[in-house]
């Protein structure tokens, strides 16, 4: 698997992990105090970062954090210019993989998360203007197979509790702590029902916006993105005390939003250095290191036909003996893990037929030395809710993009068509080498279709036993032949 990650300034370390809802994020610190800092820094102007929109229904945070913040991110790593679909990234994607298929909110890490395993979908491929209660799921191998180029290495977290923190935050706007480096963005959350804002600010600015928080929310909850910061900006506090300083916020209510200035506002360094509670106001930050992956490793790719998404669930794995029945090695994803609410598998009315890729590579290390792996597929069907749902498998197949990324191997089951989804566990299996029947004869080993055979296959003997065979030098005059090795049902045994 090839990579472009970038890393954390040169000579930084970040031995720390912070647990964040469940989700350990590195703690990023400036490699040294804060220096040489502009009066102002405004990243929402920079072509690698989208133009301001008005999410669609609850899904502020896959808003702030995937269609503002991931977008960014990777056009900053890739040089790309956000202003078309094809660079940037689709929280409605997300939103509707974590929103139990209902119009409510999420966390930022859950998009996130989402990441790190199977990549994000694009607006190319995954517009956000389709009907909002729909709840639709992306079908299609290639989108899937498009998205694992585009993931996030590992999450940021900054926490503000003091000045000193401060200045890490703003260093990490401006440059991430290296010289002539890009800086980040970053999505936080807070209230947002009963704010108030100052809309027609006319003080000091290098930034120009007109519009300053002035109090907190007392009510709802909802998340933004940090873009910038603008030293200059005055606020007087509720002691007619004057501070300076603000972070430059983006949000997801358009431009046009009527107590925001081009869709932005000022919110001022004070807030989160004064005492207010973790809902009115989070102190912590949380940024995302992109990658950009040239090709994944091991894809499953999978479609069936089912009506009730929220039934199933799906492991993916392998095993090291072509006849094993059940996989040694067996891994659950978090996404399609019993979720997606009581729609078919497409969404509220879409469609039940579902075709969908999973990126098996960060599982790849754990296939070497494994020559002929045994490929598990197992979906699980455990009615829930009101609705049962119904229907059976399509297709199963893998690709192996190790050896050849422009050619894989593709291992294709071929009895799975039509096959009917029952309760509990169902278990499919792509073993590598396949038994075959074949015939014997002085002159060549040939299979059922009359072809030598140069791959290993399968004995049953008397007692009901396996042995997979291999044989090569074989001498046409003497009619000897080698057997390269045997295993035994148990891979115990292996002879040459």
């Amino acid at each position: 698997m090839v990579l472009l990650c970038p890393l954390i300034a040169t000579g930084q370390s970040l031995p720390m992990t912070r647990t964040v809802m469940g989700v350990e994020a590195k703690v990023w610190k400036a490699p040294s105090a804060p220096t040489g800092l502009p009066v102002s820094v405004d990243n929402s102007t920079s072509r690698h970062f989208p133009p301001i929109f008005n999410q669609r229904g609850g899904s502020c945070a896959q808003a702030s954090s995937i269609g503002y913040m991931f977008t960014y991110e990777m056009n900053s790593l890739l040089d790309r210019d956000a202003s078309t679909p094809e660079n940037r990234f689709s929280y409605m994607y997300t939103w509707n993989l974590v929103n139990d298929g209902k119009d409510e909110g999420s966390f930022q890490f859950d998009g996130l998360q989402m990441s790190t395993s199977n990549g994000i979908m694009t607006e190319a491929d995954f517009p956000v203007n389709f009907p909002l209660y729909q709840f639709k799921w992306a079908s299609g191998f290639e989108k899937y197979l498009n998205a694992m180029h585009y993931k996030g290495d590992n999450f940021i977290n900054l926490e503000i509790t003091d000045t000193t923190s401060l200045l890490e935050v703003k260093q990490y706007l401006y440059n991430k702590g290296e010289a002539g480096r890009k800086g980040g963005v970053l999505t936080f959350s807070s209230q947002a029902t009963g704010w108030k804002f100052d809309t027609s600010y006319s003080g000091p600015s290098e930034t120009g916006y007109n519009c300053v928080l002035t109090k907190l929310a007392y009510d709802g909850a909802h998340a933004m993105t940090i873009v910038g910061y603008d030293d200059l900006i005055e606020f007087t506090r509720p002691d007619g005390k004057v501070s300076k300083g603000a972070f430059i916020v983006v949000n997801s209510y358009g431009e046009d939003y009527w107590n925001h200035d081009r869709g932005r506002y000022y919110l001022p360094y004070w807030f989160f250095l004064s005492e207010h509670t973790s809902v009115e106001l989070n102190n912590g930050l949380m940024g995302i290191i992109p990658e950009y992956v040239d090709h994944p490793d091991v894809v499953f790719k999978v479609a069936l036909d089912y009506t009730s998404r929220n039934d199933l669930s799906f492991r993916f794995g392998f095993s090291d003996n072509n006849t094993d029945e059940n996989p040694k090695h067996n891994y659950r994803f978090s996404i399609f893990n019993h979720q997606g609410g009581e729609h078919e598998m497409q969404g509220m009315g879409v469609g039940s037929f579902f075709e969908f890729g999973m990126d098996f590579s960060q599982y790849s290390d754990r296939l070497e030395g494994v020559e002929e792996p045994n490929w598990f597929l197992t979906v699980i069907r455990s009615p829930r809710g009101a609705k049962i749902g119904e229907g059976f498998m399509k297709a199963f197949e893998v690709y192996d993009f190790r050896e050849d990324p422009k050619n894989p191997k593709i291992y294709v089951h071929k009895n799975i068509d039509g096959v009917k989804l029952v309760s509990g566990e169902n278990i499919f299996n792509i073993p590598a080498v396949e038994p075959d029947s074949c015939s014997f004869s002085p002159i060549e080993w040939l299979n059922k279709s009359g072809q030598p055979i140069a791959a290993p296959f399968v004995f049953k003997t008397a007692d009901g036993k396996y042995a997979k065979v291999r044989f090569s030098e074989y001498d046409r005059e003497s009619g000897s032949i080698r057997i390269k090795y045997v295993y035994a049902p148990d891979g115990r045994k292996n002879l040459e």
